[in-house]
């Protein structure tokens, strides 16, 4: 019998404490998300984006992330509550390294709604104040303005108009079938980039029929390879994250490099960039 009771007991409390938990849930009422866009002012560049994630505190207090167009719950108590929405990006182009991109402010909602309804919202983000646009680049003005062939490499650049370009312009990259490798640099004698944060990213527009690699290369000429990117038929853009590379520099100035090499098939090789951030906080 006492054997028979200590096996009846766990049961009865486990049923007690999932009831009460069931009809305690907090009132609450939802947001979906509708369209999201960056504005950006003529300092800024494009307004092309990635933001696939929106990150949600509710009255300073981190709720969830969620994809773009999912419901968002918002538990109010039937109060009005501060929603804090932050722009959410894959960091290097990767799934499992989502995180707010820290170069927009987020958006603040003052709000009272009544718990069980859903509204839908669009977002627009802006890029905060502080961000130092070191570079941009649409390649809409003649190639060469700020990219350069490296001569020492089998490369050829233009502008592609065609159905290769994504908006306007574009920059075309190619490998020859009889080439080695071919380079592409920012142009001038290098950027300055702070060191100890984590706040510099390379933004870009992009598409490939090959992999390629990117990277900042010092004054002395030594390469620091920050990522290497896979084939992707159709235009992506990428927040590339270059604190690590920056950090390995051994001098006070670099430019960031494009670089394709050779295929195993022999066949010629091509890039498309366009809408180059480099941007640090």
């Amino acid at each position: 019998m006492r054997l028979f009771l200590l096996f009846i007991l766990p049961a009865h409390l486990f049923l007690l404490s999932s009831c009460k938990k069931y009809q305690s849930a907090d009132p609450s009422f939802f947001i979906r998300s509708g369209a999201v866009s960056v504005s950006t002012t003529s300092h800024e560049g494009t307004g092309s984006h990635k933001v696939t994630d929106l990150w949600l505190y509710v009255n300073g207090k981190y709720q969830g992330t969620y994809p773009n167009g999912n419901l968002m719950p918002i538990i109010s108590n039937n109060q009005g509550v501060r929603i804090n929405i932050f722009a959410g990006i894959k960091n290097n182009g990767i799934s499992d390294t989502r995180i707010p991109y820290p170069f927009f402010d987020f958006l603040i909602i003052d709000t009272l709604v009544e718990s069980g309804k859903t509204i839908d919202r669009a977002f627009s983000f802006k890029y905060k104040a502080a961000t130092t646009f070191t570079w941009m680049e649409n390649f809409d003005s003649p190639v060469g303005k700020s990219v350069v062939n490296d001569v020492t490499f089998d490369g050829v650049i233009d502008n592609a108009t065609t159905e290769d370009s994504f908006e306007n312009k574009s920059l075309s990259i190619t490998l020859p079938a009889g080439g080695t490798a071919a380079r592409v640099i920012s142009s001038g004698d290098g950027f300055v980039l702070p060191t100890g944060t984590g706040n510099i990213y390379l933004e870009l527009d992009y598409k490939c029929d090959t992999d390629f690699s990117i990277g900042l290369i010092g004054s002395d000429g030594i390469e620091v390879p920050a990522i290497t990117l896979k084939q992707q038929s159709n235009w992506n853009k990428i927040y590339i994250q270059l604190s690590t590379a920056v950090n390995l520099l051994a001098t006070t100035k670099a430019n960031v490099y494009f670089k394709i090499l050779k295929g195993s098939d022999g066949e010629a090789k091509h890039v498309f960039l366009d809408n180059i951030k480099l941007l640090y906080l």
